[in-house]
């Protein structure tokens, strides 16, 4: 685990916990499986960043991976902004909503 930490890598884990291999017991393939309270199944997509983890089912691939798509340019347009000097007190309307009272 150290190695993983030293290449920078985000790890999450509430411990860790040796179990070497058991070959008395078959394992199962394509099964459903729950990892922290989600469960996973075959062609759903685990996601992680430095946020956390989170899943997405395979029917809503498509749907999930265009919205971050669109969030993802909205942000970059925002950061643009942000960075010639407008303020996310404006861009996020809340000189409007604020000063209107």
């Amino acid at each position: 685990m150290e190695e993983l930490v030293e290449l920078g890598l985000p790890i999450w884990a509430r411990w860790i916990r040796v179990r070497g291999a058991d070959k008395d017991v078959p394992g199962t393939i394509d099964a459903p499986v729950a990892v922290g309270g989600a469960t996973i199944a075959l062609g759903d997509a685990v996601v992680l960043d430095g946020d956390g983890a989170a899943v997405v089912r395979q029917a809503r691939l498509d749907e999930v991976l265009e919205a971050a798509r669109e969030r993802e340019e909205k942000e970059r347009v925002k950061r643009a902004k942000l960075q010639a000097g407008e303020l996310s007190y404006d861009l996020d309307g809340l000189r409007a909503r604020v000063e209107r009272r």
